[in-house]
C-alpha cells in the first residue's frame, strides 16, 4: 500500500501519545490524523507542532484537534493514549481504578461515530484496559493491546548487548502480562537465525538468563525514576503494530488479544506472539515450552484479577 489511506485517531497526546503522533505522520499510509487532549489547548499545540515537524519534511497530512473524543468521526483506527500515567514507584496494576473509568468513556464516546475503527489500546495497565475496553465494545469491534511488545523491543536489546551482537541479528519474543508477569520465551530466541543454546555451543558465548529478565521488568522503572516517564521506546514499539493491522504485514510481534483460559471465568487480553494483520493470525502458543505456556496463563490469571478490580471501578456489570 504506497498510498496515504488511513485516517489515525490518538486520544491522549501526553509523553507517548505524542510520540506515537510524531511517528504517524512519517507513516505513507496516514492521510487523516485526528488527536484528542482533554487538556486546553493540548491537542491544538500538538497539532502545531507537528505542522511544524512536516513543513521540514514536505509531507502533508490532515491534523484535526479536538478536546473531546466524541467529535472523532469515521477514524479506521483509535489508538487509546489517554489516562494517569505511573511513576516509579507505582505498579502499572496501581492504575486500574484510575483509568478504568476514562478507557469507558472513550470508547462509549467513540464507537457509534467511527463504525470501521479498530481499538488500539496503549493505557495502562494495558492488558485489563483492553479487556475492559473489548466489554465496552461487547465483543463487537476489534480490539487489541499493546501487550508485550515494548518488552520484547527491551529483551532483544538486552541480548543484543550482552551477546554483543547487532540487534537485526536477535529474533526473541516476550508474552504474558505487560509489567510483573512478563515472560521472556526463551524458547523463541534466535541469533542469526540459530537456536539460542545452538548458537552459544557454537561461539562459546554464554548468557545471563536472570540478568537480562530483571532489565525486561526493570529497566523501565530507571527510565521513569530519571526522565520522568517512557517516550520514544514505546512510540516506536506500537508504530510496529498499527503498521502491522493497517498493511497486512503478517509480522510475529508480541501484542494482546483475546484467549480463554480454563481456570479464568471471563476470556482476557493477554500476550501470545502471533501474526498481525487485519485478520489476527494464528499464535505461537503450540511452539512454546510447557513452562512458558504455564507462566503465560499465570499472567493471565493476574490480569484477570486486575480487569475485575477496573469493571467494578468503571461501574461495568456483568
Amino acid at each position: 500500500m504506497g498510498e496515504r489511506v488511513v485516517h489515525v485517531a490518538v486520544v491522549g497526546t501526553g509523553r507517548v501519545g505524542g510520540a506515537v503522533a510524531f511517528n504517524l505522520i512519517f507513516e505513507r499510509y496516514v492521510t487523516e490524523l485526528s488527536l484528542v487532549d482533554v487538556a486546553p489547548e493540548v491537542a491544538a499545540m500538538t497539532r502545531e507542532e507537528l505542522y511544524h515537524a512536516m513543513a521540514s519534511h514536505g509531507i502533508d497530512v490532515e491534523i484535526n484537534a479536538y478536546d473531546h473524543s466524541k467529535h472523532v468521526r469515521d477514524a479506521d483506527l483509535i489508538v487509546v493514549a489517554a489516562g494517569f500515567p505511573r511513576t516509579h514507584t507505582m505498579s502499572r496494576r496501581d492504575l486500574a481504578a484510575k483509568n478504568a473509568q476514562t478507557i469507558r468513556e472513550i470508547v462509549e464516546s467513540t464507537v457509534d461515530n467511527n463504525p470501521k475503527a479498530w481499538f488500539f489500546v496503549i493505557t495502562n495497565p494495558v492488558d485489563a484496559m483492553t479487556t475492559l475496553a473489548n466489554k465496552v465494545v461487547k465483543g463487537e469491534r476489534k480490539v487489541i493491546g499493546t501487550g508485550t511488545n515494548l518488552e520484547t523491543s527491551r529483551f532483544r536489546t538486552i541480548l543484543g548487548r550482552e551477546l554483543n551482537v547487532p540487534i537485526r541479528m536477535v529474533e526473541a519474543y516476550v508474552g504474558g502480562e505487560h509489567g510483573e508477569a512478563a515472560v521472556p520465551l526463551w524458547s523463541t530466541v534466535k541469533i542469526d537465525g540459530v537456536p539460542l543454546e545452538e548458537y552459544l555451543a557454537e561461539t562459546g558465548k554464554t548468557v545471563d538468563k536472570v540478568k537480562c529478565e530483571n532489565y525486561v521488568k526493570g529497566v523501565s522503572r530507571h527510565i521513569i525514576k530519571v526522565l520522568g516517564g517512557t517516550r520514544y521506546g514505546p512510540a516506536g514499539s506500537f508504530i510496529e503494530i498499527i503498521r502491522g493491522i493497517i498493511l497486512n504485514t503478517g509480522r510475529v510481534l508480541s501484542y494482546s488479544r483475546l484467549r480463554s483460559f480454563e481456570m479464568i471465568p471471563e476470556p482476557v487480553y493477554v500476550t501470545i506472539p502471533a501474526s498481525i494483520s487485519k485478520s489476527l493470525e494464528p499464535d505461537l502458543w503450540d511452539m512454546l515450552t510447557e513452562e512458558e505456556r504455564k507462566a503465560i496463563e499465570d499472567a493471565a490469571s493476574a490480569i484477570y484479577k486486575t480487569y475485575c478490580e477496573a469493571k467494578q471501578a468503571a461501574g461495568l456489570k456483568d
